[in-house]
């Protein structure tokens, strides 16, 4: 605690949670509900986790979504098909998908993608002289995972200088 949070007030909050009629929740995945992982493959939700999201969206005055920059596929995989009434919110808001619907909403269905092919091309260059990192594609980014790089301080240099070279591409 530092001197500008207040200790949370436990009997408040269960307190204004009961006497409201609506209540909106908004959960991000990595790093909040699941802990960050060196693989991401691993950070798959607990039955604990899958339980508590169960409870909160069977209430009717809850609304309940899941913000992460997974994929559809991880996300209605691991949640999606085994929580109903969960919204889920893929790639950081590039693709919704409202409570009990089916099909997702493509939020950059008009966006100019073609800046994916220059950038990968960048990444795929300072992957293959950094042992350890890999490169990540999805709809709407790409991302260069360096956490598990041989030679960190390296792959820290050469994330700044992918950095610029990709703004400047």
């Amino acid at each position: 605690m530092n001197k500008y949070t207040k200790p949370l007030n436990t009997t408040s909050l269960v307190n204004t949670y009961k006497a409201a009629r609506k209540r909106l929740f908004l959960f991000d995945y990595d790093g909040t509900l699941t802990p960050i992982v060196n693989n991401p493959a691993d950070a798959q939700p607990t039955s604990a986790l899958l339980h508590c999201l169960q409870l909160l969206c069977k209430d009717p005055a809850n609304t309940t979504w899941i913000i992460s920059g997974r994929d559809q596929l991880f996300l209605d995989t691991y949640l999606g098909s085994k929580i109903p009434r969960l919204g889920l919110s893929a790639e950081h808001g590039s693709f919704m998908k409202k409570a009990d619907i089916y099909d997702w909403t493509d939020m950059l269905k008009d966006a100019d993608m073609s800046w994916k092919e220059k950038a990968l091309a960048i990444f795929e260059k300072y992957t293959q002289s950094n042992p350890g990192t890999v490169i990540e594609q999805k709809k709407s980014s790409i991302t260069w995972h360096y956490r598990n790089a041989s030679d960190i301080q390296k792959a820290n240099l050469s994330c700044v200088l992918m950095s610029s070279r990709v703004s400047s591409a």
